[in-house]
């Protein structure tokens, strides 16, 4: 796809740049020491970039896939790195790589980790926040200590209290009371015991506010740590001659983003269109803003592993019995097939992702494990159990893609974000649905064309009839030019009623006959008569030979 608007990178250090734009500016000591270190190691001065805009991202369901067009002036010219700086914290650094451009050669791709100034302000506000926990740990700890001696102390004078007064009334038996000593006694163990109990409460309500203090500040130290901690640079070795402007793309993967399909379906009672409006709820966390970029929605999964998967040889054993060999319950065969089913499902997506010799190997093997797991089940199940595995058979995802023909701007938050992707009048047929056997209410329902030239993926689905909002429901993947059927909700004016009027039992040739007759009572108190389906459920049973099925006319 191509960009509207191209993403120029300046690279700091070029004779037309000032010296205020440098990092490091340009001193005859600088100057020098350059000079010496290209004749020495002949290595060419790195030129760093930076990046205002992004030219298009690809974005999956749980990553992107990020393109930044890199632009190089026509003054620069022989070998030497192009620094795009500022990569985001969720970039995959073994997925960054460089398309091959015009008006130079690619030689190398590398990523490197860096800290940011941000990083730096979070890392200094953590240390800080750490000193404040440590001393609050402290304080507590010492405020617990002072209390536990509070109440040694009260403990001690409880003790003295039940010392005391049986000594007085000892010395009340024997006449000899002395007053003033038990006066005195008495007024420090009350002073003394209400002295304590104030410090035990105060330091009490002490901890507790430190306490609460506390966890505040180990969730914000939390927050602050659980944020960004680095970022990622871009480092492309270039070979470039002089005279024109070199151009090239920078791609690279980010997670923490995804999307998911959300549909508004409108449509009139009795009208012969339906409306389908196409939205993309976003996810973008990525730590990057993406704006005025051209986006292209996926539901495959990003490869960058070139190597085809490989297909194992399926060892089996014979084994001799004298009898035949018991046969696994069906329930249970089409438990086993449909786990590896699904575990080679997620086993194969593991192989076009993996990043490595190693994890690609890893997740062939399991693929292979898996599959042959259920080629063993279907080599030892009869015909008829064959059947029931095909019909529980779950497709593969469809590698859908949807381009929209309009740059969007996305901000990284955690906010979900809608983007409308397509929208179309189909044609539809309403009806009427009545189920009897299960419930008496009517429903409304319409027979849908995807006429909008593009398959639609499945999803959730907002209905809309006569402008009020019905309810929601899913809708399944449907292919472009494919018919489906949509409800519409409950019919408020239409009732229908099912009643068994007439039961009959004879014997034909030595067969049971039985001879079953159904009432179903409609009632319309609309203005008009309605196109109606009435549903009735059968008896089924696949030995046809012992149980056949057939209808009457209807009268």
């Amino acid at each position: 796809m191509k960009a509207k608007k191209q993403i120029t990178m300046l690279v700091i250090g070029l004779a037309m740049s000032s010296a205020a734009q440098d990092e490091n500016p340009k001193t005859p000591a600088n100057e020098a020491s350059e000079t010496r270190e290209q004749a020495v190691t002949g290595k060419q001065p790195k030129k760093k970039a930076q990046t205002d805009e992004i030219k298009e991202v690809t974005l999956y369901q749980g990553t992107a896939l990020v393109t930044r067009e890199v632009k190089v002036p026509a003054d620069q010219e022989g070998s030497f790195e192009v620094v795009v700086q500022g990569l985001p914290t969720a970039t995959d650094p073994q997925s960054v790589f460089a398309d091959e451009g015009s008006g130079l050669e690619i030689r190398s791709v590398t990523c490197r980790m860096r800290s940011s100034e941000e990083t730096k302000r979070v890392e200094s506000a953590v240390a800080k926040l750490d000193e404040k926990i440590k001393a609050l740990d402290r304080k507590i700890d010492n405020a617990r200590n002072e209390m536990a001696l509070r109440r040694i102390r009260q403990d001690y004078l409880r003790n003295l209290g039940n010392f005391v007064v049986p000594a007085a009334r000892q010395e009340m038996a024997h006449g000899v009371l002395q007053a003033d000593e038990l006066s005195k006694v008495t007024k420090m163990h009350f002073t003394e015991y209400e002295t304590a109990s104030q410090e035990v409460m105060k330091l009490s309500n002490e901890i507790a506010d430190d306490a609460e203090d506390l966890t505040a500040f180990r969730a914000e130290c939390n927050k602050l740590a659980s944020g960004p901690t680095q970022i990622y640079d871009a480092v492309v070795f270039v070979e470039k001659e002089a005279g024109q402007e070199a151009v090239f793309d920078l791609n690279y993967l980010v997670s923490d983003c995804g999307w998911s399909p959300v549909y508004n379906v409108r449509g009139v009672d009795s009208g012969a269109n339906v409306r389908i409006e196409f939205n993309a709820l976003i996810h973008q966390v990525s730590g990057e803003d993406w704006k005025q970029a051209g986006l292209v929605l996926s539901t495959a999964s990003p490869t960058v592993n070139a190597k085809n998967p490989e297909l194992t040889a399926l060892h089996v054993q014979v084994q001799q019995s004298a009898g035949v060999l018991p046969q696994m319950e069906t329930q249970t065969q089409v438990q086993r097939y449909n786990v590896a089913l699904k575990g080679k499902k997620e086993a194969n997506k593991k192989v076009f992702s993996g990043k490595s010799v190693e994890a690609f190997a890893t997740a062939n093997f399991a693929a292979n494990e898996m599959a042959a797991s259920a080629q063993l089940v279907e080599l030892s199940m009869r015909a008829g159990q064959l059947k029931q595995l095909n019909q529980n058979r779950e497709e593969e995802d469809l590698a859908i893609e949807y381009e929209l023909d309009r740059e969007v701007t996305l901000i990284s938050r955690r906010e979900a974000q809608m983007v409308p992707v397509l929208a179309a009048d189909c044609p539809a047929e309403f009806y009427h649905v009545a189920t009897p056997v299960l419930t008496s209410a009517v429903f409304r329902e319409a027979e849908l064309v995807n006429s909008s030239g593009r398959d639609l993926l499945g999803g959730q689905v907002n209905v809309y009839l006569d402008d009020k909002f019905i309810g929601r429901t899913e809708m399944p993947t449907i292919a472009r030019g494919r018919s489906y059927t949509l409800g519409f909700g409950v019919e408020g004016q239409l009732r229908a009623r099912r009643a068994l009027v007439d039961r009959t039992e004879t014997v034909q040739g030595g067969n049971r006959l039985v001879e079953i007759g159904v009432e179903v009572v409609v009632d319309n108190f609309k203005d008009d008569p309605v196109a109606l389906r009435v549903r009735e459920r059968t008896p089924f049973m696949d030995d046809t030979a012992s149980l056949r099925v057939s209808l009457s006319e209807s009268s």
